[in-house]
């Protein structure tokens, strides 16, 4: 039995319920890196995502009361602070002496403001494997902290932060997540974390992390280098997870899957030479320039039937402004090589750049619409903490000071506030669908059961009015 183990540590992982309302379950992918190291030092670990329970304050409970914990782990993005921080509350009260750390996007980029709360003990700074497994190295034997590189931990009230750790350079070197601690039946069963796959079985992998571009609204958890898993590594995880999970089909979330063009043509190589029967999505987005059309073809062949394009504005001022300096005019060109290829294409588009006109607003619903893309997706942009946006938007005083409604100020120029940039947004929507014929392609996605409540969702936060909308913290 389990319980008849010895184990250094009993360490629960979690993930608060986010509250905002179109949230949409997908693994908790930042836990399930970090699992194995600490199972690997012989720390007895669990994973509990709260964002799958009705009741998370009632699992949460039970869950405390099943062993003494020593540790409690919480990963999160900033629009999901609000959930880690309600549950590392609770743990707190249910036990103080349980020690809570922080990791992913926001506590790396806000370790201080993370640390002014009392339920915050500790924060991983960055990438979180190194450092998590150094940690417990510590805290099993109660060696000091000071000198463990990319962590931030209050000392006698005061915040001590350690210098950066470097980014791991072999990520084949990482153990592959620990999908044993996660009950992967009920994510395959939730409602699809990006586009309606092709197959019901459909997970969440990553294949290489870090991105080379400084778009000024990106944050920068793996650093501004390639780090790249190998395709043989890549291949390795996708047939355990089609051999032991029948997962058929994955939705790559790589900042930038194809900036090694020969990398990704290799993985699509080893995808069909494996006779696996999958499929592949690219929904975080790829980078216009790293597709040629061979590149598109092979990965047809390999199952792509979904791609999401960063295209983010029209306006060549505005691409020179946010540093992604994207070639515009290769848009119709890769689009074209997709549908020629039976791959559906969707195009990222943000609104609302600092400094951005009206005018430049609309030359992107424009270009959209003029677009053979099937879908779009038009989004405000949000100016991030720790992104040189946010810095931007502070020092020129582009926000509005006196709302305190997100943790994420919006900006706010003398050409538009929230209000105009909703307008914008709505009507964005209406002109692209209604181009094309485009609202034609894509009623049987509101017929079918797995996609309807996404796009109704979707339908509900962008087109109906606001005293029509169910309250809701997310910005687009």
């Amino acid at each position: 039995m389990i319980d008849d183990l010895k184990f250094e540590m009993n360490i629960l992982l979690i993930r608060g319920k986010p509250t905002f309302m179109d949230f949409i379950v997908g693994i908790p992918i930042g836990l399930a890196y970090i699992a194995p190291i600490a199972e690997r030092k012989g720390h007895y670990t669990e994973i509990l995502d709260l964002a799958l329970e009705s009741e998370p304050e009632e699992i949460l409970r039970e869950k405390l009361e099943e062993r003494k914990w020593d540790l409690a782990g919480f990963g999160c993005m900033t629009a999901e602070w609000d959930a880690a921080a309600a549950s590392a509350r609770l743990v707190k009260a249910y036990d103080p002496s349980i020690k809570t750390v922080f990791g992913g996007q926001h506590p790396t980029i806000q370790p201080e403001g993370v640390l002014s709360n009392e339920f915050a003990d500790l924060v991983c700074i960055g990438e979180g494997e190194a450092t998590f497994g150094e940690l417990l190295d510590r805290l099993s034997t109660g060696a000091a902290l000071g000198g463990l590189e990319g962590l931030a931990y209050k000392d006698q009230g005061k915040v001590i932060q350690t210098p950066s750790r470097r980014p791991i350079e072999d990520v084949d070197s990482i153990p592959f997540p620990a999908y044993n601690l996660l009950d992967i039946d009920r994510y395959v069963e939730a409602e699809s974390a990006r586009t309606t796959p092709k197959f019901e079985r459909a997970i969440q992998i990553f294949t290489s992390r870090g991105c080379p571009w400084r778009c000024t609204y990106c944050h920068d958890l793996f650093g501004k280098k390639f780090h790249p898993r190998s395709p043989e590594n890549v291949l390795a995880e996708m047939k355990m997870l089609y051999e032991d999970y029948r997962i058929q089909e994955f939705m790559i979330e790589d900042d930038i899957f194809n900036f090694d063009m020969d990398r990704a043509k290799r993985i699509c190589d080893l995808i069909v030479e494996s006779k696996m029967k999958v499929a592949l999505q690219f929904g975080n987005g790829v980078r216009l320039e790293r597709l040629d059309e061979e590149l598109i073809q092979k990965l047809a062949a390999a199952g792509t039937h979904h791609m999401c394009i960063a295209i983010e504005s029209a306006s060549p001022r505005i691409q020179k402004l946010m540093r992604k300096n994207l070639k515009l005019h290769q848009v119709k060109d890769v689009v074209r090589w997709s549908r020629k290829n039976g791959i559906e294409t969707l195009g990222f588009f943000m609104i609302g750049f600092p400094t951005e006109s009206i005018e430049e607003i609309k030359m992107t619903i424009r270009f959209a619409c003029e677009t053979e893309l099937d879908e779009a997706l038009f989004s405000i942009v949000v100016p991030y903490a720790g992104t040189e946006m946010s810095r931007q938007i502070m020092d020129e005083q582009l926000y509005d000071p006196t709302d305190q409604s997100s943790l994420v100020p919006q900006i706010r120029t003398s050409e538009f506030d929230i209000k105009t940039l909703k307008k914008l947004q709505r009507t964005a929507y209406v002109k692209f669908f209604l181009t094309r014929f485009r609202f034609l392609k894509m009623l049987p996605k509101l017929f079918r059961l797995r996609s309807s409540l996404k796009y109704l969702r979707a339908i509900e936060r962008n087109l109906l009015p606001e005293a029509m909308r169910r309250e809701t913290s997310r910005i687009n």
